[in-house]
C-alpha cells in the first residue's frame, strides 16, 4: 500500500479499536498478525457511507437547480 511499517500498523490499530477489524496469529507462528474484516461493521459503515453520498447528492443537486434557475 505504500505506507510505512509505523503508520500501516497505526491504521490497522485504528481500524481493530473501532471494531472494524480483527486481529488473529496462525497456530504457528505467533509473530504473523492476520488481519481480518468484520463482515457486520462492515455492512454498517457501508450503509451509512450510501446514505451520506444520498444526502450529499440530493444536497448538491438541489445546490445545482438553484444556481441554475437565477438563485
Amino acid at each position: 500500500m505504500g505506507l510505512p511499517a509505523p503508520a500501516m500498523s497505526r491504521a490497522l490499530r485504528a481500524l481493530r479499536e473501532v471494531g472494524l477489524v480483527e486481529l488473529t496469529h496462525p497456530p504457528h507462528d505467533a509473530r504473523v498478525r492476520i488481519y481480518e474484516l468484520r463482515p457486520g461493521p462492515m455492512r454498517e459503515l457501508k450503509r451509512w457511507l450510501e446514505a451520506s453520498e444520498d444526502l450529499w447528492a440530493e444536497q448538491l443537486t438541489a445546490f445545482k437547480a438553484h444556481l441554475e434557475s437565477g438563485g
